[in-house]
């Protein structure tokens, strides 16, 4: 019998076709579902008890408002993440990259940074037709996460790999979708996006569980240790190198230069 889906601060917690399907939610709207430390915490807490359930079949992954997710908190550095082997980001990946559970992202808006390239390691991404994608890693003097180094090239070859990567283009979710990065646009008439999604969500999980396991399983072996790889990789070099560097120190103290004149110009309207 699954249990009562737990409560986070940042993180809602749902489940749909009794109890088959678990839909976690970014809960920080405000913020663009920017990745808080807490938010960090509480997503890779509810991840772990949604991996744990074993009436779940299929975890749901979506945002709150008009963001999926923005990526690193970039104004509220106060209390910094921590991307070494073991920490709370390095884990969130493993767990997405390990999971028996059919996983899918419903893109409901704009994503950036880690909101794309975590997508990659989702078995089926949705997106609105509004959504568009950018990893400003270079920008913030930061690098690729969330073994993205390995699945966009993968995905979508070098050079387009390189413009998401490298150039920081952003790219709609109609690109997206030739790039292999969305299986799906759909529809998003009413703000029935999610309900589209489900739908899905509820078919797949009312197929036979053993076969969705076993099917699962044989489809991700042959990268599994490639992923696993990346993700140690990226994050002790994060760690490391990058995070707290004085690139990511200017970048950082620019970026919210930047944001006080925009605070500044919209109280004198």
């Amino acid at each position: 019998m699954t249990m009562e889906p737990p409560s986070f601060r940042y993180v809602h917690v749902g489940l749909e076709a009794a109890g088959r399907v678990a839909v976690v939610k970014y809960n920080r709207p405000k913020t663009g579902n920017s990745l808080h430390p807490q938010l960090l915490s509480d997503m890779l807490s509810a991840l772990k008890w949604a991996d744990a359930q074993p009436d779940i079949r299929v975890i749901v992954q979506t945002g709150e408002g008009r963001f999926f997710c923005t990526g690193m908190e970039l104004v509220d550095t106060e209390a910094p993440l921590s991307f070494g082997t073991g920490h709370e980001f390095h884990t969130l990946n493993k767990i997405l990259i390990t999971t028996e559970k059919i996983i899918i992202a419903a893109v409901n808006g704009p994503a950036a940074g880690y909101g794309v390239s975590s997508l990659a390691l989702f078995d089926l991404v949705y997106s609105v037709p509004n959504a568009y994608f950018f990893t400003p890693f270079v920008k913030w003097g930061m690098t690729t996460e969330g073994a993205s180094s390995f699945t966009f090239a993968r995905l979508m070859g070098h050079q387009k790999a390189a413009a998401l990567c490298l150039a920081g283009e952003t790219i709609s979710a109609e690109e997206a979708e030739r790039l292999n990065l969305v299986t799906k646009i759909l529809p998003n008439d009413n703000n029935d996006f999610l309900a589209n999604v489900l739908q899905i969500a509820c078919r797949i999980a009312n197929s036979p569980p053993g076969a969705l396991k076993t099917t699962k399983k044989l489809m991700k072996q042959p990268v599994l240790q490639d992923l696993l790889d990346a993700n140690d990789r990226e994050c002790a070099i994060i760690q490391k190198e990058r995070f707290g560097s004085e690139e990511y120190v200017e970048a950082i103290r620019q970026f919210k230069v930047e944001q006080e004149h925009k605070r500044q110009s919209k109280s004198k309207l």
